[in-house]
């Protein structure tokens, strides 16, 4: 809630004369402030728009100084115009720094107020304090104003970006990217893609945080900007808060690129993050997209821990998973433990804890001489002895492709040895 000043209602008088005055009767002021705060050209920091600088500037300061002296005479205070509302709209689509025109707002107020202070008198002390707060209260309004506009400007700035990353990705993934288009689309492109497929990494999924739809939506917006703000330039993308595609284009099938995206989306996120990357040819990344969601979905279901993962580092869960005769085969190594749960989820739990017999213990409050009994019961139904190398990798298999077999609960997977390990 804003409060009136002292002496609101009562036009400000400094040595004599309306402060007011000082403003409106100099005409060299405004051009005195223009080269104030343009440091003898542009303000500090600044890109102004080419060609009309020094002239949008100073239209900008005339207004500011409308408003200041309507302040000064006591006069209710009135809203920015919407011309100036305008004129910082176009700065801002047109690259000038929000930094660079705050810092020029600052320096010209603190003229202005300079100037004040010096044709005041030792009597005007009052005068000047109340100068100073009808003077901040001016330049709130402006500096929102001003903030107000590049936050509308870069917002529909992010929403038709957005749009084209993700009309460009929409068209890639389909296979309906002519050259045309990728020449004309404003991303980098090339002859090979690393498709990224992002999800938030399983072992979140009970987080309240990555539930509530309020920080799934900041998570989404956190995501786009840093996509957008890539030191190669923005990639087209189909992003919503769950995850996504990116497509990034690459002249060497690299994953360097893709493992520093997903570092950096992981960061703005705040959330684990798991992200998959197969490398194609443009004409193949349809085939490739769906490569990488499917890689996606067994890392998530296999509650693989967060971080970047390729088909090498998945071949063998991918294979044991695919539907034929082979997962059906597996999977039917452990039809004789159904009729007996307590052995299959001891099995389970017991390979997730990497067989450590005192975490699966404190994890099922059981003893760990009932592991251990179990575990020989597991070898007598099964034929395979958990406790033995050979047995312990094909019942590993056996689980993934029961739980692919039958649509079990995916934390009947625990994680697969490197073969022969």
């Amino acid at each position: 809630m804003r409060t009136s000043s002292p002496c609101a209602s009562r036009e400000l008088r400094i040595a004599g004369m309306p402060a007011a005055g000082y403003l409106r009767h100099d005409p060299r002021l405004s051009h005195q402030l223009l080269g104030h705060v343009a440091g003898g050209g542009e303000p500090r920091g600044a890109t102004m728009p080419c060609g009309a600088s020094r002239r949008e500037a100073a239209e900008v300061i005339r207004g500011c100084l409308e408003l200041v002296a309507v302040a000064l005479q006591g006069g209710t205070a009135v809203e920015v115009p919407d011309r100036l509302r305008a004129r910082i709209g176009d700065w801002a689509a047109e690259g000038v720094d929000l930094e660079a025109v705050q810092h020029a707002t600052h320096l010209g107020f603190r003229f202005v107020l300079d100037l004040l202070g010096r044709r005041a008198t030792g009597a005007d002390s009052r005068a000047m304090v109340v100068a100073g707060q009808r003077l901040a209260e001016v330049l709130d309004r402006l500096v929102t104003a001003f903030t107000g506009s590049y936050l509308r400007e870069l917002r529909a700035q992010g929403n038709a970006r957005d749009d084209a990353g993700g009309q460009l990705a929409s068209a890639l993934i389909a296979g309906d990217a002519g050259p045309a288009q990728l020449r004309g689309s404003g991303f980098a492109t090339a002859d090979a893609y690393a498709v990224l497929a992002l999800g938030v990494a399983t072992e979140t999924g009970d987080d309240a945080a990555v539930r509530d739809e309020h920080e799934a939506r900041r998570r989404l917006r956190r995501m786009r900007m840093e996509l957008a703000a890539g030191r190669g330039g923005p990639a087209p993308a189909l992003l919503g808060p769950e995850g996504g595609t990116v497509l990034l284009a690459e002249d060497r099938l690299e994953d360097a690129a893709a493992a520093d995206l997903l570092d950096r989306l992981q960061r703005a996120a705040g959330v684990p993050l798991l992200g998959t990357v197969v490398h194609a040819l443009t004409d193949e990344v349809p085939a490739a997209t769906k490569d990488a969601h499917t890689l996606l979905d067994l890392a998530q279901r296999l509650y693989r821990p967060a971080g970047l993962y390729r088909m090498a580092d998945l071949a063998v869960e991918y294979q044991i998973t695919r539907p034929g005769p082979g997962r059906r085969r597996l999977a039917a190594v452990l039809d004789p433990l159904r009729a007996q749960p307590e052995l299959l989820n001891t099995l389970v739990v017991h390979l997730r804890n990497d067989r450590n017999r005192q975490r699966t213990s404190r994890a099922l409050h059981i003893h760990t001489n009932t592991i251990d009994h179990r575990m020989r019961r597991i070898a007598q139904h099964t034929g395979l002895d958990p406790m033995n190398m050979d047995g312990l990798w094909y019942l590993r298999a056996a689980i993934v492709a029961h739980t692919y077999e039958t649509g079990a609960d995916p934390a009947l997977m625990p994680e697969l040895p490197a073969a022969g390990r």
